[in-house]
């Protein structure tokens, strides 16, 4: 087998080294994976959306307490009990959990996630933690 140079930097994902590597995938792995990495980039994206949406609530109930707590500083009020238990109630909810799991491997962000979503799934962890 020889070796031959395209041109191109392959850093770029432009050119490289023609042989070296896997660097044509044949079609019938293109074909078998494509199906299955799909589906799961699609649940990903979904359990993105979720957690985004679930933290979005958190923030909204995070600063209806923070307003009820400044209002009545010292105070333990029936409102601030309520918003407690629903930030409890909404950050421990199984679908909640099921897309964190799903989001997570081995403690950390699952590879393919933006650095907002990696910080995402963080802070989501942290407050199921506390809850």
């Amino acid at each position: 087998m020889h070796t031959q140079y395209s041109g191109g930097q392959a850093t770029e994902g432009q050119g490289g080294y023609y042989g070296s590597g896997g660097a044509r995938a044949s079609p019938e792995n293109q074909t078998h994976n494509s199906d299955e990495e799909r589906t799961k980039m699609l649940a990903m994206a979904a359990d993105v959306e979720k957690i985004t949406h679930v933290m979005n609530e958190l923030e909204t109930l995070e600063n209806i307490l923070e307003r009820e707590e400044t209002d009545n500083p010292g105070q333990v009020s029936g409102k601030s009990i309520e918003i407690k238990s629903s930030i409890k109630k909404l950050m421990t909810n199984t679908e909640v959990l099921e897309c964190l799991n799903r989001l997570e491997f081995n403690g950390a962000p699952v590879w393919g996630l933006s650095m907002n979503e990696r910080n995402l799934v963080e802070s989501a962890r942290e407050w199921v933690n506390k809850c």
